[in-house]
This record gives C-alpha cells, sequence and structure tokens, in this order.
C-alpha cells in the first residue's frame, strides 16, 4: 500500500454541502492525533493538514469544516508559530477560516496542526454528529462503554477540522490512543499498537497507530472503540466484534473471502489490501457502512443461517463504487449507491442461483431482488409525496438543506433502474465491462453525473453506426430522455422488465393461502426458498389486509415462523410479527418483546413497537417494555421511539 496515488483537485467544485474551499486549497494529506476516552465521552485531537495551493487569492485563507468543535490553538507545525483564525456558524456546522496572509509557502503546501476537543456530537448541532457513545447496557458485554462513528454524510467535520466534500479524497495516518480497557480500530491498516503505556500522571493506556495510503473522502475516515475481538477468516478478512459474539459472527461472515472474489471478477482487482468487518453491538441503530477496509455491520445479520449474509456484497462493490470512485457532492450520491446496488443484485443473483434448490433461472433471481426495491421504492414515494423534490434521482441540497434529510430509496432504486435501462440499451455484457472500465478510469477520483455520462457516451460512440448527441453531448437513445431520468420526480421514467417467476410463485401461494384459510398448506410448499420469496410471500399476505388469527396459527404450526430457523431472518421475522401481531396471535407476543429488546435497529424496532402499541394498547405492553429497556437503544432510536409514544 506504499504506492501513492494521486488525486486530481475538483475542475468544476460545487458542493453546497460544505465550506470549505478544496479549489484553491486542496488537502494531500490527513495526520490524526486522537486521544478518545470512552467513559468520559470526550475526544482530545490534534489534526496536521498538508494542503496543495492550487489558486493564490487576495484574501488568502484555507477554509474547514467544523461542527462542535473547541478549537485551542491553530499553528503551523514546523515553526510552531500562530495562524490567526476565525469562526463563522452555519446551517450545517462552521466554517473554520484560517488566515495565511503573512505567512510563504515556497513548496506551494500549507501546513496547519489543529488541536482540539470534541464530543463529537455536534454539541447541541440540530444537524448532529458524528460519535455514537455507547453505555455498557447497550453493548453485547454489559461492562464497558463503546463508541462508534457514522461520518456520512456530512459528520466528519464532527470530529475533526476537515474539507467535509466527496471531492476531497486524502490519504492520512491516524494515532489513537485509548483507555487500557479498550482497543480501536478504524478505516485503515494497522501498522503498529503498543499496549500499556503509561503517561506522566501514571495512567495507562493502549496506542493504535493506522495508515491509509489509498485516498479517501472524509465521510469514510471511521472508527471504532471497544471491547473488541477478532478471527480470520482469510488471509485478508476478518471479523471484528466483542468478545460474545464473535463465533455467531464467524460464521454468518464466512463466505467473505467468496465474495470479495465474486466482486473482483466483475470489478477488477481489489486493491484496499484487507477487508475486515466490524459486528457491531445489538444496540447499532443502523443497517451497515461501508469503510474502507473496515464495513460496519448491524448484529441483525446473524441469522445463524448466512440467509442475510449476501448484504455484504454491496458493501464489498462499495470498495470500487464509492470508495475508490466517489460522487463529488451528495446531489450525486446515486453514483455510489446506485451503481453498487446494481453491481450487487448482479453478483448476489448468481451466488443465490447457485447455492439454491431451485429451478428457477439467474434471470429470475435477478427479478426477485428487483422485485423487492421497487416495492421499497413505490412504498417510500408514496410516503413522501410524488412530487417532493427528495424524489428525483439528482436532488437540490443548495441553500443548507441537510443532506441526510434527503437520504432515501431513490439514489439506490432510481439509480438501479437507470442503470438497468443502459444495460438494455447497450447489452448487458458490453454494459458490465463498462462499469470496469468506468472504475479503472476513475479510480481514486471524485466524479459528477457529467462525468459518468460523458464518459458512458464517450465509451459506446465506437459501438453505434451512427451515434447521435444532445446539445450536452450525451448519446442519444430513441425514447430515452437523460434529463427525464435525472430529474423527475415521483417513478423512474421507466421500470425495466424483469423475470418475475419466482415472485408469481410465491404470490400465488400467498393468495391461495387467503383463499382456503391455510388448510391445505405444508412445509413441502416453501422447501428449498430463497429467504427473499419467503419476504415477497409474506408482503403478498400483508398486503390483503389483516389475516384471520386461524390462518396465521396454521403458517406457524406449518412454517414455524414464531420460533423456527425461518424466523431467526430479521426481514422475515419483522413481517411474520406484523402479521402476526395484526390476527392478536398470542404466541408472537412474546417473539416481538424479544425482538426490540434483544437489538436496537430502527428499521426494525420502530414498526414492531408501533404493532405492539396499536394492536396490544390496554395494558400499555408496548410503552412499558419500552420504558423498561430505554436505556438499552442508541439515542437516535430511544428519542424516536419516545416520539412515536408521545412521551417527550
Amino acid at each position: 500500500m506504499s504506492k501513492r496515488r494521486l488525486v486530481s483537485p475538483p475542475n468544476d467544485f460545487h458542493d453546497p454541502s460544505t465550506y470549505s474551499n478544496p479549489n484553491i486549497y486542496f488537502t494531500r494529506h490527513l495526520s490524526l492525533e486522537l486521544d478518545i476516552n470512552p467513559f468520559q465521552k470526550v475526544i482530545k485531537g490534534i489534526v496536521t493538514i498538508e494542503a496543495e495551493i492550487l489558486q493564490v487569492e487576495q484574501d488568502p485563507y484555507l477554509v474547514l469544516d467544523t461542527r462542535g468543535l473547541q478549537i485551542t490553538q491553530v499553528q503551523d507545525p514546523k515553526t510552531g508559530k500562530n495562524y490567526s483564525y476565525q469562526i463563522e456558524h452555519g446551517k450545517l456546522g462552521s466554517a473554520l477560516k484560517v488566515s495565511l496572509r503573512g505567512f510563504s509557502f515556497p513548496d506551494q503546501t500549507v501546513r496547519v496542526r489543529i488541536s482540539y476537543t470534541t464530543q463529537g456530537e455536534g454539541e447541541g448541532h440540530p444537524v448532529g454528529g458524528a460519535c455514537g457513545w455507547l453505555t455498557p447496557e447497550q453493548t453485547a458485554g454489559g461492562k464497558l462503554p463503546y463508541l462508534f462513528t457514522q461520518s456520512q454524510t456530512i459528520h466528519a467535520r464532527s470530529i475533526f477540522p476537515c474539507q467535509d466534500t466527496p471531492s476531497a479524497k486524502t490519504p492520512f495516518t491516524a494515532t489513537i490512543s485509548v483507555p487500557v480497557e479498550f482497543r480501536a480500530i478504524m478505516s485503515g491498516i494497522l501498522i503498529e499498537e503498543r499496549r500499556k503505556q503509561v503517561r506522566n500522571d501514571g495512567s495507562t493506556y493502549n496506542l493504535f497507530i493506522f495508515e491509509q495510503t489509498i485516498p479517501v473522502a472524509s465521510y469514510l475516515i471511521s472508527i471504532a472503540v471497544g471491547e473488541l475481538e477478532s478471527q480470520e477468516l482469510s488471509e485478508r478478512c476478518r471479523v471484528w466484534t466483542e468478545p460474545a459474539m464473535v463465533e455467531a459472527a464467524c460464521f454468518e461472515f464466512g463466505q467473505t473471502e467468496q465474495f470479495v472474489k465474486a466482486v473482483e471478477s466483475v470489478c477488477g482487482a481489489y486493491v484496499w489490501s484487507r477487508y475486515d468487518i466490524l459486528c457491531l453491538p445489538p444496540s447499532f441503530p443502523f443497517g451497515a457502512m461501508e469503510n474502507p477496509c473496515l464495513t460496519f455491520l448491524t448484529p441483525t445479520l446473524l441469522a445463524g443461517d448466512r440467509s442475510l449474509a449476501s448484504v455484504i456484497v454491496h458493501e464489498i462493490v462499495h470498495c470500487w463504487s464509492g470508495n475508490l470512485v466517489t460522487c463529488c457532492n451528495w446531489q450525486d450520491f446515486w453514483l455510489n449507491e446506485g451503481i453498487s446496488l446494481f453491481l450487487s443484485r448482479k453478483i448476489t443473483s448468481k451466488i443465490r442461483h447457485k447455492d439454491s434448490k431451485l429451478k428457477g433461472s439467474l434471470e429470475s433471481f435477478f427479478g426477485l431482488e428487483t422485485y423487492l426495491g421497487r416495492v421499497a421504492l413505490k412504498q417510500a414515494l408514496e410516503s413522501l409525496g410524488k412530487g417532493h423534490p427528495y424524489t428525483r434521482l439528482v436532488p437540490d441540497l443548495s441553500d443548507g438543506v441537510d443532506p441526510d434529510d434527503a437520504f432515501g430509496p431513490s439514489p439506490y432504486e432510481k439509480g438501479f433502474n437507470l442503470l438497468l435501462k443502459l444495460e438494455r440499451l447497450t447489452g448487458e455484457d458490453k454494459f458490465l465491462r463498462f462499469l470496469r472500465s468506468f472504475f479503472e478510469r476513475f479510480q481514486f477520483q471524485s466524479v459528477s453525473t457529467a462525468n459518468f455520462i460523458a464518459y458512458f457516451s464517450e465509451y459506446f460512440t465506437a459501438n453505434i453506426s451512427k451515434p447521435e448527441f444532445d446539445s450536452f453531448g450525451r448519446l442519444v437513445f430513441k425514447g430515452f430522455d437523460w434529463d427525464e431520468w435525472l430529474y423527475s420526480t415521483g417513478d423512474p421514467p421507466e421500470y425495466p422488465e424483469v423475470d418475475l417467476s419466482l415472485v408469481y410463485a410465491a404470490q400465488s401461494l400467498a393468495k391461495l393461502c387467503i383463499e382456503t384459510e391455510a388448510k391445505s398448506l405444508t412445509a413441502y410448499e416453501v422447501e428449498g426458498w430463497d429467504s427473499s420469496q419467503m419476504i415477497v410471500f409474506l408482503d403478498s399476505l400483508l398486503s390483503q389486509g389483516n389475516c384471520s388469527q386461524e390462518l396465521v396459527k396454521r403458517l406457524d404450526l406449518q412454517l414455524r415462523l414464531n420460533h423456527g430457523p425461518k424466523g431467526k431472518n430479521a426481514e422475515i421475522r419483522l413481517l411474520w410479527l406484523k402479521l402476526a401481531l395484526r390476527a392478536h396471535y398470542e404466541p408472537a407476543v412474546e417473539n416481538a418483546i424479544e425482538f426490540v429488546t434483544t437489538q436496537g435497529r430502527m428499521k426494525y424496532i420502530r414498526p414492531i413497537y408501533r404493532e405492539l402499541h396499536s394492536e396490544f394498547p390496554k395494558g400499555s405492553l408496548a410503552v412499558n417494555t419500552f420504558t423498561k429497556n430505554r436505556k438499552k437503544y442508541h439515542n437516535i432510536a430511544s428519542k424516536l421511539l419516545a416520539k412515536d409514544f408521545g412521551l417527550d
């Protein structure tokens, strides 16, 4: 990893979500020194930034993003001379403006060292922060606190001053010290660790030194600190988690090396040296995050049968789409997520088809995943409103819009459908080769939607006898409108046709169960089913309205959904519990309470708490359960649940 990869600074820089100026001073290297204390929930930091001077201004200021940082000193690391600075506050944080007047930079490189302290939570700012400080009760071990960071989209600025934009990618080094009870891991390669170091005051600490030589955007610099153990899965893959979860995580993610190789066969060589996984504590409120060299994963993937393990494929694809080639701003987020979703569905459908006992075609497995994505998109569009500007593939985030507020299925699913349409216009094999070429052409760089379309048009011009272009130089296809795909609200202009035979089989069985009260249902009917097919089946039952208690009882008797192996899959369990609670199927109540009190992923706990609250309101079961277990949940989840119950 010693090879230097040079990032090209942005030509036409535009990112409304940053206050920084990488078009004038471009970060070439970051050095972090972080003293992290999970007991006190505080970070004492020093960041040294080396920035190349791209333009000489009359009023020279290096502008960095911050949020909730207590700046104590800004100086030249070589001379120790202090820089003067000012802080201007805004909707998305603060601009730290370091005055460079009176300083000379003969090598065209500005070097600034900034000392500060922070809790990493934005310190009251409405946008929030990156740090998730967990109490011992919120961990699997229950003994020590824990820290994880989630910097996407614009939260790295709450951990350290930086050019917090995907347009500024830089290598970094990090030296992290933690109390002696803890281990630190992060999105880089560990190059040294020193145990039980002694400070001047006699306190002991552990020191970990990391390096990331591949340029990454600030949102991909992530850290975890806790009681952590690991086990190797292969020469380049390792799983990290709390001691109580190591065995389960090792089994569940045991196919990781196989998945990395499958993605390499489509996307090209893996350049990040290691692909490690961190399985987070039960209270982790999110799904996954593709941090370089260390993917963060929810423990709700631990189904016990690897039925959810292929979720990792999406995160692995991000090592190319998002990490290697990065969207230049959050308006172009679909370049990260749409491409990753498209390729991961291609790859996982092949894996599932190969491993399945079903006789379905490869195309039918791809169609199954595509169908579920389209259902999720349609539900989101109905909830948000099809005319809402955030439903555009490329939304407008100007005027201080928090990118997190615009987060939703559109960049994923509308991006996926655009790419599927382009594949249909050009041919599957050719389009997959194009995406691989795209990664090679723009590796280590940040790109815009315009860059993607320009390269697509250039690449496929040679394959068309008489190519036509619009006024923007974009390749023209009959019946295809670039602007409509990119900027229209609501549904995409088209949902390209896919093989839905596996979907229809599941829907047909659901229809039969409704018509016959499942009297003829046996386990044989679903033998060998893919977990996604079971999800379609349960979702189809839910869409018919409330099922009778007798029907639900028969489902449980034949398919063992309440306490059988299928019910350990969190996606299946969510739908089953919705179905069962609405039918007032009493055996499901205990299952539901266990589900919401043993993990804290918001995708699961909020809807099940709502069902409990709606279907069993007399005894205040849901409220009492939440009140009793509130301290187990992450603050974000706790606040949202309290709001759902009208408690805050």
